[in-house]
């Protein structure tokens, strides 16, 4: 068996209100009044009051190409990994040695070797240490380390999934494509790390399944230019997910004896207000049962594949489950790719 033991999480130090995020975009959309009135039109609407940025935003619209952005991202991200994977173990009471996994999960900069590399000795782990770095799974990468943390911890013992996404590294300065105001409007930056663990915790990792949305691969992703990589938003997207998901998550509870009925707690990728809420209309969920996804949505804005772990941490602090009530986190990400994992309360 694996079980989610504890987790963690951290931000980069400079935070911002939304308010003051849209002062800043008036700015940089200046000469493009069509555009500007998109990025009001979306920051008003997102439910996000603040975000975290690994630089200030002054920085942030001057930045070049890529080689400044690994730079800062070999940095900055290693930081904020070396600050959840020490404060990981020191929760969880272990020692470095004891663990045999360590998968790390980022869509931000692709570096190579992943800035987990570096740290693996330094941080008093063993050099025979299972290292899985997961980059093209996106948003859903959080979600999709759980399931993999599940299965290597059954065989390897205890594994660390840690998520570091400096999403705000991808902003292009100078392309005014609908993804890429999007993704100004919406995404933040924040690290998180989850123990999982063969005998211990809080959650019991039951079940887990990836699904793979048919003629949906063109809707989210990157572009790769010279300059470095485009954020790719389909306007599609949440129609697209709102299509799949239904079946997709009955068919995964049927499977493991159970209806939506019997899931007690739902936690769905903080992407965006429009796609929270129409899940739980189509689920026929309360806020209440899903209100960990809002709060991260709205304290941090969409981190990427931190985002869903920075929601199961807020679940899991809140302690207003039960033993053996059930649990759904359902991850997104490109391919459309979802990710279903099931959980009961311990």
């Amino acid at each position: 068996m694996s079980f989610v033991h504890s987790v963690v999480t951290a931000l980069p130090p400079y935070r911002y209100a939304t308010s003051e995020i849209t002062e800043k975009a008036g700015a940089w959309l200046r000469e493009s009044s069509q555009e500007r009135a998109l990025f009001e039109r979306l920051a008003s609407s997102t439910k996000i009051e603040h975000r975290n940025f690994a630089l200030p935003i002054d920085d942030l619209l001057a930045l070049s190409g890529p080689a400044v952005r690994a730079a800062i991202f070999k940095e900055m991200g290693g930081a904020l990994l070396k600050q959840v994977l020490s404060q990981a173990i020191l929760e969880a009471n272990l020692s470095p040695q004891e663990v045999g996994v360590l998968i790390s999960t980022s869509c931000s900069v692709p570096t190579i070797p992943a800035i987990d590399a570096s740290l693996v000795t330094g941080l008093g782990m063993r050099e025979t240490v299972l290292r899985l770095p997961v980059f093209q799974y996106g948003c859903a990468g959080g979600a999709i380390g759980i399931s993999l943390g599940r299965h290597l911890c059954a065989t390897s013992g205890v594994t660390l999934l840690a998520s570091v996404e400096l999403c705000s590294l991808v902003y292009q300065g100078a392309d005014l494509q609908g993804g890429n105001i999007v993704g100004s409007a919406i995404f933040g930056d924040g690290a998180a790390c989850v123990v999982i663990s063969p005998d211990r915790g809080s959650l019991r990792i039951i079940e887990s399944e990836s699904h793979l949305i048919p003629n949906t691969s063109d809707l989210m992703g990157y572009d790769i230019f010279d300059d470095g990589t485009h954020l790719r938003l389909d306007r599609e997207i949440p129609q697209a997910l709102l299509s799949a998901a239904p079946r997709a998550i009955e068919r995964f509870l049927r499977n493991a004896g159970l209806s939506s009925g019997d899931v007690r707690w739902w936690l769905f990728h903080p992407g965006g207000a429009k796609i929270l809420s129409s899940l739980e209309e189509t689920l026929s969920v309360s806020r209440e049962q899903t209100r960990w996804s809002w709060d991260s949505l709205r304290d941090h804005g969409n981190m990427s594949s931190a985002s869903i772990i920075f929601a199961l941490k807020g679940f899991l602090n809140d302690k207003e489950y039960s033993p053996g009530d059930k649990m759904v986190m359902l991850g997104v990400g490109p391919g459309l790719t979802l990710q279903l994992n099931l959980f009961e309360c311990c």
